[in-house]
């Protein structure tokens, strides 16, 4: 059988419909054939790091009326991996009813619960299972990797990942994160990420790594290959946002006005609320000497941007400045100032709690000024400081099970709702 298998899977066309003829021709064993055969190319996708198409053949197993409790691992294990938590929570669980909890399960447990950043208990267990010869260190620092990059422990998540491509170098997914974390940690940052990039698309055809090629090269100032990296990416029907902003800069750098209208024309249409887009047009009306109008465009980029970006005030002010509008002008300057006091002010109070870090209280302030800030992400990483400080600090959860249910994790939010109500006030 396990010959026929290699011999059919070398034969993709014609592989389902003989499979499907064995099904109706031999009964029982024509079912275990067609479950060994998506068994198998579950397990090559993995190995390949495709992720999609493994939970793809995975299903067609569990449709299967057979004892599954190694293949609801490997789906719970699978899905956990494409960041569909609520799905690999569910398979665990179908898993954990067939077989009890045995060291796989109760580690895939763990491993689930590090990758949404729930390292309370978990962290340590994880870190002493590591080994260069341990076949789950990958899968360890994968999760783990994760989990700080979910609550912005940046340094620790680039260790696990430089760790983890130390491993495997081509490991697509820890090298798209690795280029993520470096563009957080350094906007500016271009070689390296590209290096990143590359490396990606030397295995697989990622959107993400296309669009971030092409990213790190309008900000090594190489706006004519950046451009032609752009253009790979569009496609029929509507185009992604950021590939239509990224043209319309790589046009307006190389002096193309009358293509970067038609671009952020476009862009609009499709995608009415993009902030970028109105801050990008109204840069350009400002640029062909056009005041009144680019007021307009800019003014809409203020309304939709979020309270952390100054780049539409700041130009707001200079085009109202423009037109001698002096008293607008003077008000829009003075809620760029309060908006930079603001960010100042977070990285002031931050520098202050991390001197201190059993002030729960300040942790907490910070939080909320986050949130006035909308950084969301950097706010959901001071909540997790505040439960490590104070695990019963009541708001702290509330907060947290807001974000997850927004994110799509109802059992995570759940977790957290339940400890809200069963905690104590903030202080």
């Amino acid at each position: 059988m396990g010959n026929l298998l290699h011999k059919l899977q070398k034969h993709p066309r014609i592989t389902t419909s003989v499979l499907a003829l064995a099904v109706f021709a031999s009964g029982a064993v024509g079912l275990h054939l067609w479950k060994e055969y998506h068994l198998r190319a579950a397990r090559q996708a993995l190995d390949s790091y495709a992720f999609e198409e493994a939970q793809r053949h995975l299903n067609q197993c569990l449709a299967i009326p057979f004892r599954n409790d190694a293949v609801y691992l490997l789906a719970a294990q699978t899905a956990r991996r494409r960041d569909s938590y609520q799905e690999s929570s569910e398979y665990l669980a179908a898993c954990q009813q067939e077989q009890g909890i045995t060291k796989a399960v109760a580690l895939e447990r763990l491993l689930l619960a590090a990758q949404q950043g729930e390292l309370d208990g978990v962290e340590g267990p994880l870190r002493d299972h590591l080994g260069d010869e341990d076949p789950e260190s990958v899968l360890i620092l994968e999760a783990l990797a994760k989990g700080y990059y979910l609550r912005c422990w940046r340094t620790e998540a680039l260790e696990c990942l430089n760790k983890l491509l130390h491993l495997q170098p081509g490991h697509p997914q820890a090298l798209l994160l690795r280029a993520r974390l470096k563009e957080e940690m350094n906007p500016d940052s271009g070689a390296d990420v590209l290096g990143d990039y590359e490396k990606v698309l030397e295995v697989t055809s990622s959107f993400e790594a296309r669009l971030g090629r092409a990213r790190a090269l309008y900000r090594l100032g190489r706006p004519l290959e950046a451009l032609v990296q752009y253009q790979l990416l569009l496609g029929p029907g509507e185009a992604d946002a950021q590939v239509l902003l990224g043209l319309a800069r790589c046009r307006f750098n190389l002096g193309e006005v009358d293509a970067v209208r038609m671009l952020l024309e476009e862009l609009l249409q499709q995608h009415p609320d993009q902030w970028e887009a109105f801050l990008e047009r109204g840069r350009l009306e400002l640029h062909a000497g056009q005041a009144t109008e680019a007021e307009k465009w800019l003014r809409r980029a203020v309304d939709l941007a979020p309270r952390c970006e100054i780049g539409p005030l700041r130009a707001l002010g200079q085009c109202l400045q423009s037109q001698h509008k002096d008293e607008e002008a003077r008000d829009c300057f003075a809620r760029l100032d309060r908006r930079q006091t603001d960010l100042l002010q977070v990285d002031l109070l931050t520098f202050q709690a991390n001197r201190d870090p059993s002030n729960v209280a300040l942790r907490y302030e910070i939080a909320d000024k986050l949130m006035h800030l909308d950084r969301v992400r950097d706010r959901v990483a001071v909540l997790y400081h505040v439960l490590d400080q104070q695990p019963r600090h009541g708001p702290a959860h509330a907060a947290l099970a807001d974000y997850f249910e927004q994110l799509g994790q109802p059992d995570l939010a759940a977790r957290h709702r339940r400890a809200a109500t069963q905690t104590i006030p903030a202080r």
